[in-house]
């Protein structure tokens, strides 16, 4: 029954993100496409291929601006789909009908929180592979003017390697702190609809949100005060202690993510189950 309820989600928030991805992707390979063009205008040399570049600004200016726009607009629609969706589906009309389902409330909650993660995940995803898109036409801008016998091959090598595993860490505690923040949406919202607060429920729902997260933020400084504290490395150079520091203090940090989305989850389960007044 879970995969029903996700696949329904999903259908439901299709119709308003999916246009805006591709979107997203086409502006952005038309972005890249106008500095192509103007390496080819120039016949592959670096300084005309910039100038006609800078001739083409105006039209350049409005791409990027859109594409920009765009990025915010996947941003804020996100957000917003992840709330409405959430209202709908378990707090608005739909609630009576959901409700009545042969499903559990963890199953419900599952199913909001997947979808919310997947089309976050994705936008995530489609704004970084439009960067690179833009990005790569513009390292083809100076690629002539790149002597490749000047790179040190092996140092990009070890410094690649290195940073492999400080990523997948941050990849992990990203997923984290992105499921926590959902659940703290839907623990706010939940808390703002019960009967005492009914009548300001999108006033509190916004006031709880910052303020249970600034009590999160209050308890972790206090269990983990060394965590910000962690030396910088030095260049290029990422010493055995740095990494040994950096570790700790990224287990430190994901556990209480994962400890945020299990209050988070229990609560407005609970608050779902005992308290929510349709």
């Amino acid at each position: 029954m879970l995969a029903k309820l996700l696949k329904y989600e999903i259908k439901a928030s299709a119709r308003t993100l999916i246009p805006l991805y591709i979107g997203t992707l086409i502006v952005a390979l038309v972005c890249s496409i106008q500095i192509m063009l103007s390496i080819n205008s120039s016949n592959g040399n670096f300084a005309m291929a910039v100038g006609s570049f800078e001739a083409n600004n105006t039209l350049t200016g409005i791409l990027f601006l859109l594409f920009f726009g765009l990025c915010v607009a996947i941003t804020v629609l996100t957000i917003m789909t992840v709330i409405q969706r959430f209202n709908h589906s378990l707090i608005g009309d739909e609630g009576y009908l959901m409700f009545t389902l042969p499903v559990t409330h963890t199953q419900l909650l599952s199913s909001q929180l997947i979808a919310a993660m997947l089309w976050s995940i994705i936008g995530i995803f489609v704004m970084f592979l439009s960067s690179m898109i833009i990005s790569f036409s513009g390292v083809m801008l100076g690629w002539d003017e790149l002597n490749l016998n000047t790179i040190n091959w092996n140092q990009i090598a070890d410094i690649i390697q290195t940073a492999i595993q400080p990523m997948l860490i941050s990849v992990i505690y990203g997923f984290f702190s992105l499921a926590s923040a959902i659940l703290l949406v839907y623990l706010s919202i939940m808390i703002a609809q019960t009967e005492k607060l009914n009548n300001h429920r999108v006033a509190v729902a916004v006031i709880l949100f910052f303020v249970i997260g600034w009590m999160f933020s209050g308890v972790e400084s206090i269990l983990f005060p060394e965590i910000r504290n962690i030396a910088a490395p030095d260049g290029f150079h990422i010493s055995d202690d740095f990494m040994w520091a950096y570790n700790m203090a990224m287990a430190c940090q994901i556990a209480f993510e994962a400890v945020k989305c299990v209050i988070c989850f229990i609560g407005t389960k609970w608050l779902m189950q005992n308290k929510l007044n349709l």
